[in-house]
């Protein structure tokens, strides 16, 4: 080999080694940080190839044409510098989704990314403007890099001397139909089964069940299908349908933070001035069935704990409209595409409105909830189901022009989360965040309520206020939810206001109800007969479950209250093995870990009985 083209090959082992330094970073954190499958390496550096080929292509192609070097050199820099820019950012919103709900970023929910980067801002107490001056400022840095690689590295000029006219088209034509051939193989989704992240991306699973990380075995969810068609045919409606029901989800609502649950602070002013004029009841104890949204507001609405999740549960909504309901879902954030499934799961409705379609709001104001609301025509007297979604509480909500009650508030979103056990982490200003979002949301349900009661909806109607899920705020060194099961983040408040009747049910005498307990509830206060499917017990009857379950990916766990003298809650981490029992009856808080002083006998069936209702889906790739 000459001088000439041992050069010309060191510069092009560079070519590649810079290239592919991007990806094998990545895919070292992917592989090896967040545990994903091995399998996926190969297929992913097969498709960072193909642009790699293209710019080369490019240039060579470019190094043809009648152009000045200096703009050929341009040219390809831009090139260069958008593919970069593109890979970058990309690998960065899969790393958040991963580290935010444990599955890789879909097409449709890039937008939503994108549409919240001023909350990135105000949790970094940075101007609004600078996350996009800096997003530019490195797309000018990459492009100022690739120019002067170019000036000091560049072998095509001394390539293209050496290669004949023909043989360059023949070339190009071959790499062409190269990239056509793995376009194709991307498009038909050839490499999810290997978890690959762009085909991920692009080609969501359709046979699982996608809940925020969480995928459910296709074949257990068709067995329970089955069962649930069965309910759907024994289900008879009697004809009962005479009391409206409004039910409103507040996003990471945890019960002690509101004063209407005995908080110190006035957070709920509104609230405690309705429950002190109606035979309001509000009820303590109740525990999510997971730490995040889409898999808890399934929970709620299909009356399952994780394990029994399918593919075509019998909902609520479902239940109503078989009575003869119509259903309104009014809904701040995204449930269209950042909560799939969750748009599946309601079914058919006569009206779905989310942040996605609130054309001049941030898709987590809850002003688009009233404004909608305001718009909304009268009751006509039909029976009705409205529900709503609040992001008031959560951490990516709008921030407000008007600073809150409690200062000085932060939000804690790049706070650092790590399970520490017994234990706090101090932030102040993270609570009084939180706090103030609690006071908005407060203002925000008595809004809703004022509209609804102007419009004739609580004529007659039974109002249901709960939770998703809670929050952490520091507690065991953890902020946050979707990343624990701890109490503060699986406990949820529940409240049930009847409007135009007299309730004569009674308060639930057992501890600790579950949120799968919420829907048969509700279906007995309006006087309506409960899927046979459905797990969860009405809690106006004194037996409840013995068991309630609960899990967030990597955890699993449940509550045992069989014991009346102690409240024992088990969890386990299925990564590492570790598990940890908790008397909440004497440690409502998790403060003692009491795994090494229980009889043996006991852990072992706490582990069995985790273990047998561990939910039938594995952690999405």
């Amino acid at each position: 080999m000459d001088s000439e083209a041992a050069r010309i090959a060191r510069r092009f082992g560079l070519d590649v080694a810079i290239w592919y330094s991007i990806p094998a970073a990545f895919l070292i954190a992917y592989v090896i940080g967040f545990a994903r499958p091995a399998s996926a390496i190969g297929p992913h550096l097969l498709l960072v190839t193909l642009p790699f080929i293209g710019v080369q292509t490019a240039r060579l192609l470019l190094q043809r044409l009648p152009l000045q070097v200096r703009l050929q050199r341009l040219l390809i820099s831009l090139l260069a510098a958008a593919l970069v820019s593109l890979l970058l950012t990309y690998y960065l919103l899969v790393i958040v989704g991963l580290k935010s709900w444990g599955g890789v970023v879909a097409w449709e929910v890039i937008p939503t990314f994108f549409a919240q980067a001023v909350v990135l801002t105000d949790a970094l107490a940075v101007p609004a403007w600078a996350l996009p001056v800096a997003g530019v400022g490195l797309i000018v840095a990459i492009f100022c890099l690739c120019r002067l690689y170019l000036l000091r590295f560049d072998w095509i000029g001394a390539t293209t001397a050496r290669i004949p006219a023909p043989l360059l088209a023949a070339g190009t034509v071959a790499v062409a139909a190269v990239l056509c051939l793995e376009l194709y193989q991307f498009s038909v989704a050839h490499w999810s089964i290997d978890a690959e992240p762009m085909s991920l991306t692009w080609h969501r699973p359709q046979a699982v069940l996608d809940l925020e990380g969480y995928s459910i075995n296709p074949v257990t969810a068709s067995r329970l299908d089955r069962l649930e068609d069965q309910a759907r045919s024994a289900y008879r409606p009697n004809g009962n349908a005479t009391k409206n029901l409004i039910v409103i989800v507040v996003d990471a609502l945890r019960p002690d933070h509101l004063s209407i649950y005995g908080y110190t602070r006035q957070t709920t002013p509104n609230l405690s001035q309705i429950v002190r004029e109606r035979s309001a009841r509000i009820i303590r104890g109740v525990h999510s069935s997971c730490g995040d949204t889409a898999c808890a507001l399934y929970s709620l609405f299909s009356s399952k704990f994780p394990s029994g999740f399918s593919l075509r549960p019998f909902t609520l909504q479902e239940a109503l409209q078989r009575n003869g309901y119509r259903v309104h879902l009014v809904l701040s954030g995204d449930h269209s595409y950042f909560h799939s499934s969750l748009k599946g799961i309601y079914g058919h409705s006569d009206t779905f409105y989310d942040g996605t379609q609130a054309n001049g709001y941030y898709l987590n104001d809850d002003a688009l909830l009233v404004d909608h609301l305001r718009r909304m025509p009268d009751w006509d007297h039909s029976p009705v189901m409205l529900q709503f979604h609040l992001m008031s509480s959560h951490l990516l909500r709008k921030r407000s022009d008007i600073p809150g009650p409690f200062q000085p508030a932060r939000r804690y979103a790049v706070r650092n989360s790590h399970d520490i056990g017994p234990g706090n982490v101090e932030d102040p200003s993270a609570a009084n965040f939180y706090d103030n979002g609690v006071v908005d949301a407060d203002g925000v349900i008595n809004q809703l309520l004022t509209l609804l009661q102007h419009k004739g909806y609580l004529q007659n109607s039974l109002v249901v206020i709960t939770a998703d899920h809670g929050e952490s705020l520091g507690e065991h060194g953890v902020f946050t939810h979707a990343n624990s099961v701890r109490e503060e983040v699986l406990n949820v408040p529940l409240i049930l206001i009847p409007f135009g009747y007299e309730t004569a049910a009674t308060t639930p005498v057992r501890r600790y109800p579950a949120q799968v307990d919420i829907g048969p509830t509700v279906l007995h206060e309006l006087g309506l007969p409960v899927p046979q499917t459905w797990i969860g017990r009405d809690l106006n009857s004194a037996a409840g479950l013995p068991l309630t379950y609960f899990e967030e990916h990597a955890f699993a766990g449940l509550i045992d209250h069989r014991d009346a003298t102690h409240v024992w809650k088990y969890w386990i981490d299925r990564q590492t093995g570790v598990d940890h029992i908790f008397d909440l009856g004497a440690d409502p808080h998790e403060g003692v870990d009491v795994r090494a002083t229980v009889p043996p006998a006991l852990l072992a069936q706490l582990r069995e009985l985790t273990a047998a209702q561990t939910s039938a889906g594995l952690p999405l790739p």
